[in-house]
């Protein structure tokens, strides 16, 4: 049997660095948490790189298991190898490169996965209402269909928003409009967009408690993150809620929360509001962060 030497090491050292990123995945796969950083979607290809890691992870081994009898190249180039594919003999080289691998392995079995909450918005800035999206620009047309002529007047936007006034029409009908997780992102952006027409209007959202310095403290910001991909671009959401007794209610809390449709002026800006009727506190969701669909216009 061949002497075990620094090359039959660092094969083995590589098969395991590989099969701990496998179970890392596979773990993040089963129980879930996988949620935490990318989108449903998105999940299918999670699966994929597990499956692809599992093929490369066994071939590692086999190379590792071989390399304990005798020297194994790999590629059939047809030159001399020499030792070309020896490992690095030293120890701070090694240090560093496997450093990079070992690291990420180490955030990723150590730290507790959890959402983002208000540490987020504080570095990207809350999105009141639809924030910038959503807007209206140029000629003002009717929506298509056999609604009732009177709303199809009150919900006349331009055609790059004809879908959120289907949307704010059918919320209008509604005695309750409840935001929930399913088409949070496309119901916001269409009561912020006709703003004005839902004023007075019951509503109920479920999110956690944010707060900007300077805030009134009847104030906060009712809040929930949205994903459209993955973690690097989670973007926050919210509406301003008015409550006598907001400041009971600790930053970061979940709650739901039931009112009624104002507009407000928020720095030199006219925006939407919930006047606050009741709050119950909730355990925050499993998944924490919501999803746009991108196919809820054929859902219409």
């Amino acid at each position: 049997m061949k002497k075990i030497d620094s090359t039959v090491v660092h094969n083995f050292l590589r098969a395991s660095i590989l099969l701990s990123f496998f179970i890392l995945i596979v773990y993040l796969l089963v129980t879930g948490d996988i949620l935490y950083y990318i989108s449903p979607e998105l999940k299918i290809y999670a699966e994929l790189a597990a499956a692809g890691l599992l093929v490369v992870t066994g071939f590692q081994y086999y190379i590792a298991f071989c390399s304990i009898k005798r020297p194994l190249i790999v590629c059939d180039c047809g030159h001399d190898h020499g030792h070309s594919h020896e490992p690095s003999r030293s120890i701070g080289k090694n240090i560093i490169i496997y450093g990079l691998f070992l690291f990420p392995l180490l955030l990723g079995f150590c730290l507790p996965n959890s959402a983002l909450s208000s540490s987020l918005v504080d570095k990207k800035g809350i999105n009141l209402g639809g924030g910038s999206f959503g807007k209206q620009s140029g000629e003002l047309v009717q929506v298509d269909g056999n609604e009732d002529p009177v709303l199809k007047e009150m919900f006349k936007t331009d055609k790059y928003n004809r879908d959120y006034a289907k949307l704010g029409i059918k919320l209008f009908k509604q005695d309750v409009i409840e935001l929930k997780e399913e088409w949070f992102m496309e119901k916001i952006l269409s009561l912020d967009t006709f703003s004005d027409n839902f004023v007075g209007k019951k509503i109920q959202m479920k999110g956690f408690i944010y707060r900007e310095p300077g805030m009134d403290q009847s104030q906060f910001i009712l809040n929930r993150l949205v994903m459209t991909h993955c973690i690097a671009d989670v973007a926050p959401f919210g509406i301003i809620s008015e409550f006598p007794f907001a400041s009971e209610y600790a930053d970061d809390t979940w709650v739901i929360v039931t009112g009624t449709i104002g507009k407000t002026m928020y720095n030199d800006k006219s925006v939407m509001k919930i006047e606050v009727k009741t709050i119950e506190p909730i355990e925050a969701p499993k998944d924490a962060y919501v999803y746009p669909d991108w196919e809820f216009a054929s859902k219409l």
